[in-house]
């Protein structure tokens, strides 16, 4: 026997009925990927907010106080990166920074000088280094994460800069490959550029072209290290322990007046709360999508009878019941994963996630979307194994002349 021609052969004998049962799984389907598809992109999005606000601390020689205009030190909304300056301490004093109690990460900045290049840009650009390894604060503004760190000949570009990833530019005679493009961020990084700290060294040796307008850059020699602060300690100690460090080397820290620490704690209670609202959406509906397996089974008594008196096997009875419920469940889950998969995207399209969540709605990624796919079919298709199995017993311990007999009435 062909069970699939069998199977197909049943559902198309009652479409009207296979249908709403399809339709049932597919709304459970569509529920469970928008669900995790939503959160996956409001955690994406509030996760690279809280990245792309920097660092929790600035570590910066005194002097760099008065480039502030008279603020206070607690002042700063966001710090990424360090003011133009001509004010550096020896890097080596971010490494003693590094194992102060509280501190999570260390990066240093260099600022090399502006330089005017037309073709780039009408306004000045602003040049740093930065250290790829342990920077927390620029890469995460790029459009698009770089597939290796950045490294020697290469240089990161702030929105304003004109040219795209793979161009070329040129710096005091010496040439760079873009390899990424920062987002805007209404601030000076839309005219900056961003090498690696050797290149940035090696460009502020060209006295010739590039010129400070300060003392002269040294290797060693930064202008600022960007501080993050290890998740529930207290800033203001940890700000504390670093002046503690470095009152003698004249040293100061300036931090940010806000912490980001009740958004995380708040954002990590919302999948949960979107599990909860999705297992009792399941609970809800298993109990409709067993008694559709259950009018199935019982509308096709008189075609199992036939079956069994024909030499069918429970096993066999039981194979086929369950087979049609599951060919509907993942027929279902598929239409009903690829229908809120369009709706999403052109959700987004039309700028509708962005208003609706209050947030810059990050579309996840292809592998994560495959995942939530994955999640959403399997749980569909579990659910029609279960709703089916009781259904499917009862029918294959069918007596073959009482089925073929209620089954012809």
């Amino acid at each position: 026997m062909k069970y699939l021609a069998y199977i197909v052969a049943g559902i198309r004998n009652k479409p009207g009925r296979n249908l709403a049962a399809a339709f049932c799984f597919a709304l459970i389907a569509a529920n469970l990927f928008t669900g995790q598809y939503l959160i996956a992109g409001e955690v994406g999005s509030v996760d690279q907010g809280v990245n792309r606000m920097g660092a929790d601390l600035l570590v910066v020689p005194s002097e760099y106080t008065q480039l502030l205009s008279g603020a206070e030190s607690d002042d700063t909304m966001a710090i990424v990166a360090v003011l133009p300056s001509i004010y550096r301490f020896n890097r080596d004093f971010l490494s003693e920074i590094g194992t102060v109690q509280g501190v999570a990460g260390v990066s240093a900045q260099l600022f090399v000088r502006a330089v005017n290049i037309p073709e780039l840009s009408s306004s000045p650009i602003n040049v740093y280094g930065i250290d790829p390894k342990t920077d927390f604060t620029i890469q995460p503004w790029l459009q698009d994460p770089l597939s290796d760190p950045l490294g020697t000949g290469e240089v990161l570009i702030g929105r304003d800069i004109r040219g795209t990833v793979r161009d070329t530019i040129s710096i005091a005679g010496r040439t760079y490959t873009v390899v990424g493009v920062l987002d805007r961020t209404q601030s000076e990084m839309d005219h900056a550029l961003f090498l690696s700290m050797d290149d940035a060294l090696v460009l502020a040796s060209a006295e010739t072209d590039v010129r400070t307008g300060g003392p002269l850059i040294v290797s060693g020699g930064v202008n600022a290290g960007l501080v993050r602060v290890a998740p529930g300690e207290d800033r203001d100690v940890v700000v504390s322990r670093i002046n503690r460090l470095g009152s003698a080397a004249g040293i100061t820290v300036i931090g940010r007046h806000f912490s980001l620490d009740p958004i995380s704690q708040n954002l990590d209670g919302l999948p949960g709360i979107l599990n909860a609202i999705s297992a009792i959406v399941l609970i809800a509906a298993f109990p409709l999508i067993a008694l559709i397996a259950a009018m199935v089974a019982h509308e096709r008594r008189h075609e199992i009878g036939l079956l069994r008196s024909m030499g069918a096997t429970r096993p066999i009875v039981v194979f086929l019941v369950m087979a049609e419920s599951l060919f509907l469940a993942a027929l279902g889950a598929i239409a009903g994963i690829v229908a809120s998969l369009v709706l999403l995207f052109i959700l987004d399209a039309i700028g509708f996630l962005n208003s609706a969540l209050q947030v810059s709605f990050r579309i996840p990624g292809a592998a994560e979307i495959v995942v939530l796919a994955g999640m959403a079919f399997l749980v569909v298709i579990s659910m029609g194994t279960l709703a089916s199995v009781y259904p499917a017993y009862r029918s294959s311990t069918m007596n073959a002349f009482d089925a073929i007999r209620q089954g012809g009435n």
